[in-house]
C-alpha cells in the first residue's frame, strides 16, 4: 500500500502508517466503528476525487477490500 493511502488510513483510523496491513480488518482495529467507516468513506472519496458506490462501501471491511476497490477504480495504490 503506498504512502498516500497510508496517510489516510492513519489519519482516520489513528494508527501510525507503519503499524497498517493489507490483513487488517474492523476486526482487528478497535477504533474502526461505524463513524469511522463513513469518515473513511468519505476521506477516501475527498483524497482521490471519486465517488464510491453503496456497494464498494460495504466491501470496504478490510484494508485489502479498501485497496481492491480503488484498484477497480483505477487508482494505483502498490508501493
Amino acid at each position: 500500500m503506498n504512502k498516500r493511502l497510508r496517510q489516510v488510513l492513519s489519519e482516520v483510523l489513528g494508527l501510525r502508517a507503519s503499524e497498517l496491513s493489507f490483513e487488517m480488518s474492523k476486526a482487528d482495529i478497535a477504533s474502526w466503528d461505524s463513524l469511522k467507516q463513513m469518515d473513511l468513506i468519505m476521506s477516501i472519496e475527498r483524497e482521490y476525487d471519486i465517488e464510491l458506490e453503496l456497494g464498494d462501501i460495504v466491501r470496504m471491511s478490510s484494508l485489502k477490500n479498501i485497496a481492491a476497490v480503488l484498484a477497480e477504480k483505477g487508482i494505483d495504490v502498490a508501493d
